[in-house]
């Protein structure tokens, strides 16, 4: 029995001495493979696979705006609107002003000698048209409004009455901005009367803020009529230098507050200067008729 093992027995053992040296050797190769981490690249190398490219500042692209330079700004420009009042007594001078190519906005006297030749060019040229209507100022009568005037001694027939007629003389007119005034704002009495008339008629209203007592604004929003008021007169001082500082003013006004309206009169210093910045209005603000401001 012995001998007959033995055969056996030697060919046994070498085939278990190989299978363990496999075992151990397969057994190495393992642990090698799940405990030593991956070589990383060296510092200040990136794969070309994932390579970054580098970001560029894009003035709030990254929150949905758009990315070309251009629009972005244009889109953010602040509104401005310019009327040039008291129209109608300076037949070349508001000529002059109607045939700028900018969209200014044109309150015109009624009554006066030349109404009738500024209501047609401003509408002729597709301008925007208010009547600009006189108001009983704080020193009348020393000081006298012009014919067609609000006074504070009509009653309410007679100021709507008044109110109509000046309108037929502005045809077109799309609101009204006051003419003086001082006394006639102030009244919260009398400026209803008128403002619930405009709001009958489906007009605007603009305070031209000739008193800082004026209720004109206060009251047209209480009644519903869109409304706004001035922000700056360009040629209180009439002299160049000092009408090209309002302006400036006017536009940096707009930046602040998103929008801003300026009141001008039918001076040359001051077509002048509008002409001189009519590029920069262009290109710094959007300049609208006002009517894009009333609320």
């Amino acid at each position: 029995m012995k001998k007959k093992k033995r055969p056996f027995l030697a060919v046994l053992l070498p085939a278990l001495l190989i299978a363990i040296s496999l075992s151990a050797v397969y057994l190495l190769f393992l642990k090698r493979d799940m405990g030593v981490a991956p070589k990383r690249p060296a510092i200040g190398f990136t794969p070309a696979a994932v390579k970054k490219v580098p970001r560029k500042h894009t003035d709030g692209a990254d929150m949905g705006m758009p990315l070309e330079i251009g629009v972005n700004k244009a889109s953010w420009r602040p509104k401005v609107a310019i009327i040039i009042d008291d129209l109608g007594y300076h037949r070349d001078l508001d000529l002059q002003f109607i045939r700028l190519d900018l969209p200014l906005s044109f309150a015109i006297l009624p009554w006066a000698p030349f109404t009738k030749a500024a209501t047609q060019e401003a509408s002729g040229r597709g301008r925007e048209i208010l009547l600009h209507q006189p108001m009983e100022p704080r020193d009348y009568p020393c000081i006298e409004p012009g014919v067609g005037a609000l006074l504070l001694s009509m009653d309410e027939a007679l100021l709507k009455g008044t109110l109509h007629k000046n309108l037929r003389q502005v045809p077109g007119a799309r609101g009204v901005n006051n003419h003086m005034g001082s006394s006639f704002t102030e009244n919260r009495g009398k400026m209803s009367m008128v403002l619930r008339e405009l709001k009958k008629l489906g007009l605007f209203y603009v305070d031209s803020r000739t008193t800082n007592e004026t209720v004109g604004l206060e009251e047209a929003k209480k009644i519903g009529v869109p409304a706004a008021e001035r922000t700056i007169f360009l040629d209180n001082n009439p002299a160049r230098e000092a009408i090209s500082g309002q302006i400036r003013k006017l536009m940096m006004a707009a930046k602040r507050s998103g929008s801003a309206i300026g009141i001008g009169h039918p001076y040359g210093q001051t077509v002048d200067m509008i002409r001189k910045y009519q590029n920069a209005l262009k290109r710094e603000v959007f300049l609208v008729p006002v009517s894009e401001l009333v609320r």
